[in-house]
């Protein structure tokens, strides 16, 4: 009897992360065994989106060959996440009246109000709707519902969130996958998988912002009631820190990044971190000068400052600027920058964390890496799924038919 193997991968700005995973049994503790993991870095992309095709799929080849080795089994198909600068989401209101004499609302009153709302959307240009999440219905006066079937009234409303791409990057990721020499199963919204795997139930129902800081793009989504009701990305994300480090004092690239990875900082202190020196020569031995961690960790400051600036507006503009319950779950790979927990209370006003992977076992090596939630999170996702039916031949111009209706059953 063949293994049932499912594979996910989440191309990065900066890296390329595949995890591969195999379904346990529906009365297990967990969905699934994580069987193996690698990652490559990123070539060809830009703002968590391919702009060079064939350079892209040699990263993914590359990652996906080291995870097949780790794994210790063969990789031709895979669920990839989309996330990054082509990701995006609209809201629309469905209303329709209940069609019954009686007032009792039926499946076919839910299905007019879902049909309203995707008509009353604005024209989608150069756009793919990827999945169709309610937000909440309205049965008359009372809103806040999730499920109105059997219910009495003579009025409902469907507020629904779509969430998008951009057709030509969706277009690039895939074909830059299979030019890998993956088939892909299906595309998922990155940020879903990393919820999935990262924030609990809890935590969505009473209100919260996951924050995943990639390499050029921070991204966030909030949740409250258990519905997703907003995402936003942002095109600014921790290499635009190691650029400013660079620029700052006139270092290589490399430089900068190995400085701000071993030294960096966004918040500490103050007469701690100006007696601590940071020796320039020991990274670029052509720049025997040294500064004081503060040095440093201000002109760090000063970019993720930028970043948090526009969390903050969009949260202020979504009503839920300083209260949000749950606070603020940090992923991605700039989450691990020390000090990022203090400065995210400081400047957003809500308690914060550095986000885990919850699906794993606490005592796994990835368990705490929170710049692999996406990449665990889409296989997690995938093995929750009883019955896994695997797409050949992905056609993107059927994408908004296509997609997500593996995952659907699991989205509050």
């Amino acid at each position: 009897m063949s293994r049932s193997i499912i594979t996910g991968i989440d191309v990065g700005t900066t890296t390329v992360r595949v995890a591969v995973a195999e379904p346990r049994a529906q009365e297990a503790v967990s969905s699934f065994s994580l069987l193996g993991y690698g990652m490559a870095p990123a070539v060809g992309m830009r703002r968590g989106t391919v702009v060079d095709v064939s350079a892209a799929a040699g990263s993914i080849r590359q990652a996906v060959e080291r995870a097949a080795k780790h794994a210790g089994v063969a990789i031709d198909h895979a669920f990839v996440g989309f996330g990054g600068s082509g990701f995006g989401s609209i809201t629309a209101k469905g209303i329709v009246a209940v069609s019954r004499a009686d007032g009792e609302i039926s499946e076919a009153d839910v299905m007019r109000a879902h049909a309203a709302a995707r008509a009353n959307l604005p024209t989608l240009a150069n756009k793919e709707i990827l999945l169709e999440l309610v937000v909440q219905y309205a049965v008359d006066k009372e809103s806040g519902l999730k499920q109105p079937v059997g219910m009495f009234g003579n009025r409902l409303e469907a507020h629904i969130l779509y969430l998008t791409a951009f057709s030509p990057h969706l277009r690039n990721l895939v074909r830059a996958v299979e030019a890998a020499g993956i088939s892909v199963d299906d595309v998922v919204p990155g940020p879903l998988a990393s919820v999935y795997a990262a924030l609990t139930k809890h935590q969505q129902q009473i209100g919260v912002l996951h924050l995943d800081l990639g390499g050029e793009t921070a991204t966030c989504a909030v949740y409250e009631e258990g519905s997703l009701i907003s995402t936003q990305v942002f095109p600014v994300g921790s290499t635009h820190i190691t650029h400013d480090i660079a620029i700052g004092f006139q270092l290589p690239l490399e430089a900068a990044e190995a400085i701000k990875i071993s030294h960096g900082a966004v918040a500490g202190e103050e007469a701690a971190f100006r007696r601590e020196m940071v020796h320039f020569g020991e990274f670029a031995p052509h720049i025997p000068i040294a500064v004081s961690r503060w040095d440093l960790a201000e002109v760090m400051e000063a970019r993720t400052a930028d970043i948090f600036e526009l969390v903050e507006k969009y949260l202020r503009r979504m009503g839920r600027a300083g209260l949000l319950p749950a606070g603020v779950i940090l992923t991605g790979g700039g989450a691990r920058m020390p000090g990022l927990v203090e400065f995210s209370r400081r400047t957003l006003r809500l308690p914060a964390e550095t986000g885990i992977i919850r699906i794993l076992d606490p005592e796994h090596e990835l368990a705490g890496n929170s710049a692999w939630v996406t990449a665990v999170g889409l296989v997690g996702l995938m093995c929750a799924k009883p019955e896994k039916r695997r797409t050949n031949n992905f056609v993107p111009k059927k994408i908004g038919e296509h997609i997500m209706r593996f995952i659907r059953p699991f989205i509050p």
